[in-house]
């Protein structure tokens, strides 16, 4: 019995620890570097700002997904590197370089308090030329 508790008890902790993961802006770098529209999108609420070059507009979650993985489709990752990483009032955010088999892209993240989670409120990737 004392086995079957310390496994549940384990269980539990790693379900809440991946489900706090998954709601940070970790996760969101994670996505990136994994080339993963999904656990990108785990990380966001009904709906963000989400820019892909030129191409800017308010998505819903399954339609970001969709956009994230045709944009990693066409680009496929070679490696993700946060330059700067920070906190303001309202949430997290992260400014990163993306490298892909189609060039060099600027990622900024910008997450928000969303009730007891952080959630994404604008994706941003654009080319660097």
């Amino acid at each position: 019995m004392k086995k079957f508790i310390a496994v549940v008890f384990v269980a539990a902790s790693l379900f809440i620890a991946s489900a706090l993961y998954a709601q940070s802006i970790d996760g969101v770098v994670t996505g990136i570097k994994n080339g993963n529209a999904g656990q990108i999108t785990d990380n966001a609420g009904e709906s963000f700002s989400l820019t892909i070059m030129d191409k800017s507009n308010n998505y819903s979650k399954s339609e970001a997904q969709q956009a994230i993985k045709d944009f990693f489709s066409k680009n496929p990752v070679k490696s993700f590197e946060v330059k700067h990483k920070g906190n303001s009032p309202k949430g997290q955010y992260a400014i990163g370089t993306l490298s892909t088999a189609g060039g060099n892209f600027r990622v900024n993240i910008f997450m928000k308090k969303e009730g007891s989670k952080e959630v994404i409120k604008e994706l941003r990737f654009q080319l660097i030329e």
